[in-house]
């Protein structure tokens, strides 16, 4: 049976342009080309409740107005340390601005 947990509080999701913006000198995301070259099958890292894992790309949802904001649907693809409301294969929401590094 296939669970979908949809996080539209995207509060738990850390913001990397944000960290990105706030520290500069030590923190590096993933520039708007880069985001803007996802696709399906894509691996992006994000952060959730202080725990960076891997997800894989299932679906891209365009924002019209802002592309950080664009709404990812993704798949948990590793196995998490810490209590999370997901596990692997989990399939996840999130937006552009939480991912922290693409692959």
């Amino acid at each position: 049976m296939l669970v979908i947990l949809i996080l539209r509080s995207f509060m738990a999701f850390i913001d990397a342009q944000q960290m990105k913006l706030e520290h500069s000198d030590t923190f590096g995301a993933p520039t708007k080309q880069d985001l803007n070259k996802l696709k399906k099958g894509s691996l992006v890292k994000v952060c959730h409740n202080n725990e960076r894992f891997w997800t894989k790309i299932q679906k891209i949802e365009k924002n019209k107005t802002i592309s950080f904001n664009d709404n990812i649907t993704a798949i948990v693809d590793n196995d998490l340390i810490c209590e999370q409301p997901f596990k692997l294969g989990d399939t996840i929401q999130f937006e552009k601005r939480h991912i922290f590094c693409t692959m």
